[in-house]
């Protein structure tokens, strides 16, 4: 699999989550609200999906993020 774009972190390349760094305040709130534990700090602050594939989609850390920073991207068809 390729990334889909080669100038993103190595953190961020293969993530489920997209964030707007403008937005996010690192608060980590998203971080410590994930029922699977997927999230974790990057090297920058910023939260990037650690463990992609135990990621159930459930949306929790884009509804609890107060600045609306996060989006869910590249969602497998099937669960869309």
């Amino acid at each position: 699999m390729e990334p889909q774009n080669p100038n993103l972190s190595a953190e961020a390349m293969y993530s489920w989550i997209a964030v707007d760094e403008k937005r996010c305040n690192k608060c980590g709130l998203c971080i410590d609200m994930c029922p699977m534990n997927v999230l974790d700090k990057g090297s920058r602050g910023y939260p990037f999906a650690r463990h992609r594939d135990d990621c159930w989609y459930c949306d929790v850390c884009a509804f609890v993020c107060p600045r609306k920073a996060i989006t869910l991207t590249d969602m497998p068809y099937l669960i869309r």
